[in-house]
């Protein structure tokens, strides 16, 4: 056996025992399929940033892809509250252009500040917010939106529509919607513009 197969193993076992032991906090039983994965790098134009934020990033399968579309000289922030999941992308991702924040996602100005960036490029959610107490969605796409740079895209990989609905009175309609079907389960995502 390998040792990319067997990291992958170690992630979704790691991914799997945090479901189910903390189902309001990851939501989705498997990591991001490959074609999931390169569907967000795509519609977030990911080649074309320079200041990226990643908000869930559980074990780091979709921070390993965000990093393999991202330009050389970009920056990735990857925003996550669970522990575990930050020790583990800590060991298995040695890569300069990733910093992992704890600070939770309600507060993406702060955390940028501790960066020194003024804005974000692009914003790419896992959170799931059908999850989320009441109030601390609304308070995080708030968040998205003040930390987003005008132009900035958010995009946002869900099980649910309810994404769509707590943003369209902030960012507006979303100017992209397709289903990832390559992946367990099936993923919506949404593009916002700011």
């Amino acid at each position: 056996m390998t040792k990319k197969v067997r990291n992958t193993l170690k992630d979704s076992a790691l991914f799997l025992k945090h479901a189910i032991k903390s189902p309001m906090q990851v939501a989705y039983f498997m990591p991001s399929s490959p074609w999931l994965i390169e569907q967000i790098a795509k519609s977030a134009h990911l080649s074309d940033a320079k200041h990226i934020m990643e908000l869930g990033p559980g074990t780091g399968g979709t921070t390993k892809g965000i990093l393999k579309y991202m330009q050389d000289d970009a920056n990735l922030i990857s925003v996550e509250i669970n522990e575990k999941f930050i020790e583990h992308i800590e060991k298995t991702i040695d890569d300069k252009r990733l910093s992992v924040s704890n600070k939770g996602a309600q507060n993406l100005e702060e955390i940028m500040q501790d960066y020194d960036w003024g804005s974000a490029d692009v914003i790419i959610s896992g959170i799931p917010f059908t999850t989320l107490p009441k109030g601390m969605d609304k308070a995080i796409i708030n968040s998205i939106y003040q930390a987003l740079k005008p132009g900035g895209i958010f995009l946002a990989y869900q099980l649910r529509d309810h994404v769509s609905k707590l943003a369209e009175p902030v960012f507006g309609e979303y100017i992209y919607k397709t289903i990832e079907f390559k992946n367990i389960p099936p993923m919506r995502i949404y593009c916002w513009k700011k």
